[in-house]
């Protein structure tokens, strides 16, 4: 293997966007959180105990992009939300009975 095949295989430098399917394998590739998937990302974007807090949408800080059919985020707004906002089910401080 080449040096160059190894350090793109290598590659730690964040996407500048990432979708609820990219972002959710960034959170578990980062360890922020356990396991998750994009069905679970939607659930907690659409979630009433977020609704205050999630970053994205219409009269949010910030606004999903569009790239073909696919929902944008800002990964720096995004990885924050999940570091300091979200507190996982079963964890200490975690909501057990989330209902969007």
């Amino acid at each position: 293997m080449s040096a160059r095949k190894k350090n793109d295989q290598e590659e730690t430098r964040l996407p500048p966007a990432v979708t609820f399917t990219s972002g959710a394998q960034l959170l578990v590739k980062l360890g922020i959180v356990p396991s998750i998937t994009r069905e679970g990302i939607r659930h907690i974007a659409t979630s009433k105990l977020y609704a205050e807090t999630w970053p994205f949408g219409v009269d949010k800080p910030y606004p999903y992009g569009e790239a073909g059919n696919a929902l944008l985020m800002a990964t720096g707004p995004f990885l924050e939300f999940f570091r300091h906002t979200y507190k996982r089910p079963g964890a200490a401080g975690g909501q057990e009975n989330d209902q969007p």
